[in-house]
Parts: C-alpha cells; structure tokens; sequence
C-alpha cells in the first residue's frame, strides 16, 4: 500500500476545486457496504493528490481521537445507511459538547444531514438534522465543528453520521483514514440496532467534550394524556440527594406553576387541558431541578397543535368506545343465541340418548322373539308332524270303516 505523506496548511483546510476525484469501485470497504444493504450502494472516493493533508484543529478542548489525522479516501452513502464511530468516555461521567467530523461538500443547493449520539446498547439518546452548508465548505477539505447540548455519558457510545446522499442534490462526503484500523468504525441503518462490518479504514470522526465532576440533568420518560390532563414522568440525574423541583406552566404572560410529585424516584407533573383551551401562543412547560450550586432546566413546547391532537385522540377514544359498546351488545346478542343453540343442542342430546336407550330396549326385545322362535321352532315341526300322523290314522280308520260299512251291507 503505498504510504500517506501529510502537508500541514495554515487554515486547516484544502480546496478540491482544482484536484480531481474518482470513484474507486472495488474497494474492499465498499464490497462490505453492498453486502450490509440492500437497497443502495457504499460510495467512496479518492482524492488524487501529490501530498495528502488534513488541517490542525485549533481547539481548547481535547477531543477524543482515533485518526492519524490523514485521510486517503471519502466516503458517502444513501440514506438509511450511516457510519458509526464507537468512543470510549475517558471518565465514567463525561459530557459531550461537540462532534468534528473531517469532510467537505458538493454544493447543490440545501440538504440536510443527520448526526446521532447512541448508548453502548445503540438507543438514540441524541438525534438531530443539521444543514450540510452550515458546517461544510463547498469542495474545501475542512473539519466541521458541531455544538451539543450537555449529552452526558457513562460507558462506550456512538457517534452516527448520515450522509444523506442523492446524485442530483448535495452531497457530503466524510474523509476516511486507510492507515489506522481501531476496530471502532462500523456501518450502521438508522432503522435498526445493529452495526455491519466496515474494513475501509476509519471515519475521521471526533467528539469533544469534560469529565463531570458535579451532574445534575432531567431525563424525560413518558408522556401520558389523560381525558383531563397531560401528564409528563421525568428521573432527575444529580450527584446529590437534595434536589428542589419545579414546573411552570407559561402562556403568554400567564404563569403558573403545576404540582411536581415523586414516588420512587420517579417524577410527575400535569397540565390541565383545560389551561392550553384557546391558546394564541405555543405554551411553554419549564421543568427546572436544583441542587448544590447546580442548576439546569428543561423546556417542553405545548402548542395548539398538541391539543388538537389531544382531541383527535380523545375523538378516536370515543369512537373506539362506541364500536366496543356495539361490539358488546353484538358479543351479548351472540352469547344469548350460543346458549340457545346450546339448549337445542342439549335437548337434542338428551332426545338421542332416549332414542338410543329405546333402540337399546327394542333389540332386547328382538333378540329374545330370536330366542323364543328358536325354541317354537322344534316344537311347531314336532306338531305338524303329530298333526300329519293322527290325520293318517284317521283317515286311514275311516277308509276301513267305509270297507265294513259296505261289507255289511253287501250280506
């Protein structure tokens, strides 16, 4: 493999203006993204230079880094398809501020990309869709700086980047170093909770961020809509166990603070519908916690069109309640003709097995006629034949008598 050689420039940043790209298209790593998905192909490109170079990174903060910081190819693929970067936090409670991502663009008009933050489990616990040319310069290498808000982590997470690409549109392409293999950079579909293989290398990829010596932050769970009110459950994360929790309702100039209640750690509030009737103005549920010196809020919009869904919902609601009303008066109906034919079928039962029992008593019956005819039967013959004989004598008497009838009369 032939070897990178960097060149350092003042601004960080390299312009491809002049250089010349083209698509490499057997490329083991691209072979990998084929195999992963289905629906489109891994694109990468290399940049055909005489020196290769990335720029310096002029921060405060120490990223967390596994490039060498020289990339040889880009990289770029249709969306679902992503590439995902596994970072290991230098502390068990460590807060990201920021994403550096190594790219440039080609500039076609807006288009939108998606960066993700995900646990070591690969549940989203940070999503947002940013403009490719609010972070990238059109066809200049440049690192690409992306603020957080306090996304704070304990164990390994990921940092997803979906490119987002179309031919027609604009297109961002990630910049890829072919000379380290950490073994951290995997594809990924944004639909699902699973990494595919990648052996191109690693995404040039950084986050930012501090160890968190003192925490405290909401972490929203649920939201639960009631006929009467909305109904939100939050855990608070704090380094101490003394916590003063609020809830302010604010409507315009209006403000009015809701009753916060806790059982096993759990926190609720509720807003009443009846406060967001009729609103002008997006509502505003401020959650606040504090602590020791540690302060931190978080603000939920409550606009017209929540409630509007709210009443759609609890349109539906009445709507499932009339079908399973009639379904009930429909089951019941159906339950009084099942016990009816059950009766019949019942009635029938009992008529069969009193036919069954007089079928029973008529082949007794039968069978001793059998027996009994068996037992006339010699008797009928033995008298028939008796019968047959005194008509012989008889007969036989007669014709002598007529013999000595005519005797007598003959002297």
């Amino acid at each position: 493999m032939m070897r990178r050689r960097a060149l350092k420039s003042e601004g960080g940043e390299i312009s491809l203006r002049s250089r010349q790209l083209r698509a490499i298209s057997r490329y083991s790593g691209y072979e990998d993204a084929r195999g992963y998905s289905s629906l489109t192909e891994g694109i990468w490109l290399v940049l055909i230079l005489t020196l290769l170079t990335t720029g310096s990174i002029n921060t405060s903060a120490t990223p967390l880094a596994y490039d060498d910081e020289g990339a040889e190819l880009f990289w770029s693929d249709y969306y679902p398809n992503g590439i995902a970067i596994k970072f290991s936090p230098p502390s068990s409670r460590w807060r990201i501020t920021g994403i550096l991502v190594y790219g440039f663009m080609i500039d076609k008009g807006e288009k939108s990309f998606i960066v993700e933050i995900r646990d070591s489990n690969l549940s989203v616990i940070f999503r947002a869709s940013l403009l490719i040319s609010g972070y990238f310069k059109n066809a200049t290498l440049s690192w690409a700086k992306i603020p957080l808000p306090s996304v704070i982590v304990r164990s390994d997470f990921y940092v997803c980047v979906y490119s987002m690409l179309e031919s027609n549109g604009t297109q961002l392409w990630i910049a890829v170093d072919n000379d380290t293999f950490p073994n951290r950079c995997f594809l990924i579909d944004c639909y699902r909770r699973e990494l595919g293989d990648w052996k191109g290398g690693y995404a040039m990829i950084r986050v930012e961020g501090e160890e968190v010596t003192d925490i405290i932050e909401i972490a929203p769970k649920s939201i639960f809509m009631s006929e009467d009110a909305l109904e939100l459950f939050f855990r608070i994360v704090a380094s101490s166990n003394d916590v003063e929790t609020r809830a302010i309702l604010q409507v315009g100039s209006l403000i009015d603070e809701c009753v916060v209640e806790c059982e096993k750690g759990l926190y609720k509030t509720r807003v009443e519908w009846l406060k967001l009737l009729g609103l002008k103005s997006p509502a505003k549920l401020l959650l606040s916690a504090k602590a020791i010196n540690l302060t931190t809020t978080l603000t939920i919009e409550l606009n017209e069109s929540l409630f509007s869904k709210y009443l759609e919902l609890k349109e539906e609601n009445e709507h499932l309640r009339v079908m399973i009303n009639s379904s009930e008066v429909e089951l019941k109906a159906l339950r009084d003709g099942f016990e009816k034919e059950k009766d019949s079928a019942a009635f029938l039962s009992a008529s069969l097995k009193e036919y069954q029992k007089m079928v029973s008593e008529k082949t007794r019956e039968n069978e001793r006629l059998v027996e009994e005819l068996s037992i006339l039967r010699p008797l009928t013959i033995s008298l028939a034949i008796l019968t047959v004989f005194l008509l012989f004598i008889i007969l036989r008497r007669r014709i002598r008598f007529g013999r000595f009838t005519e005797a007598d009369e003959g002297v």
